[in-house]
């Protein structure tokens, strides 16, 4: 009995150390999202340079310009539509709208719904959209703007062509330097689930590189 009261005492003294070791070695393994679209060496021969979403200039529903280079950095969630669409387009605001509910107390977290029908999706047919989906400005935004420029978006930032399915089921996570970190089926509940978790490792992942770069610049 009474060395069964010692090891149990041992045990215990060990479960601190136990855990930081696992805390400390933990964080080596800690997956980092990958990086979407074409990539190449920079001039130096080390760095990486990503493929990068294009910059834009839209009108959201309140005629405000909204754009990826006049906004605090963030990360974005970005969802192409037309008010004409039906399906798959409910059931991806739908899971949109979870999402951004979760996120609704993180500013930086900002969703972007972009229609492909511009000529037909008037400000006042967005306004309609939004209020069918319960969607809530300023962090997630219904948007319309040119029509070869959200063409142009489309396909040479995000790979989408038309207004088939795949392009209105995708929904894409951006990082703050406009790097693509993440492709979704905006109709499936446990892609839109891997999109909650990806946000949270994006954020994660963007403190430790705030980090390493810190001491980088103290060294």
């Amino acid at each position: 009995m009474k060395k069964f009261k010692a090891l149990a005492v041992f045990l215990i003294l060990l479960m601190p150390l136990f855990f930081y070791i696992l805390m400390k070695e933990g964080k080596h393994n800690f997956r980092f999202l990958e990086y979407y679209g074409p990539k190449h060496l920079a001039t130096n021969g080390v760095d990486t340079v990503y493929h990068t979403i294009t910059d834009f200039s839209l009108k959201n529903t309140e005629g405000k310009t909204v754009s990826l280079s006049h906004t605090e950095p963030s990360y974005w969630v970005f969802q192409f539509f037309n008010a004409s669409c039906q399906e798959p387009c409910k059931d991806v605001f739908t899971n949109m709208y979870d999402v951004a509910r979760d996120f609704a107390t993180a500013p930086k977290v900002k969703f972007l719904s972009i229609t492909t029908h511009p000529h037909n999706d008037s400000l006042s047919v967005l306004k309609q959209v939004m209020k069918m989906n319960s969607i809530n400005p300023p962090q997630w935004q219904l948007c319309t703007g040119d029509s070869l420029e959200t063409d142009s978006l489309m396909r040479q930032s995000f790979f989408l062509k038309g207004n088939n399915n795949a392009a209105l089921n995708a929904v894409f996570l951006i990082d703050s330097k406009f790097h693509l970190r993440g492709i979704y089926d905006g109709a499936d509940l446990l892609d839109m689930k891997r999109l909650k978790d990806d946000i949270k490792i994006l954020s994660y992942e963007t403190r430790q590189k705030s980090k390493n770069d810190e001491a980088d610049f103290n060294e």
